[in-house]
């Protein structure tokens, strides 16, 4: 794993929590009269999805360089 890929993910693993909570409490004020919970679960959504690119970014197996020899020496 190259450090971008580290950074990646321990940023993803940190907003796992914000974007459940935001989710979870949208969610959860949906029954209530005003717009708060759709704009609370909207914001959620939002960093789940930015929270998906990352892991996606962290766990992708990126191409061989085309100069680099794979068969060995």
């Amino acid at each position: 794993m190259t450090g971008g890929q580290i950074a990646a993910l321990i940023f993803a693993l940190l907003l796992l929590l914000p974007g459940g909570c935001f989710v979870i409490l949208g969610f959860g004020m949906m029954s209530e009269s005003t717009d708060f919970g759709t704009m609370m679960l909207v914001v959620g959504i939002g960093i789940l999805a930015m929270m998906g690119l990352l892991f996606w970014v962290a766990f992708r197996k990126r191409p061989p360089s085309p100069g680099s020899n794979t068969s060995g020496p």
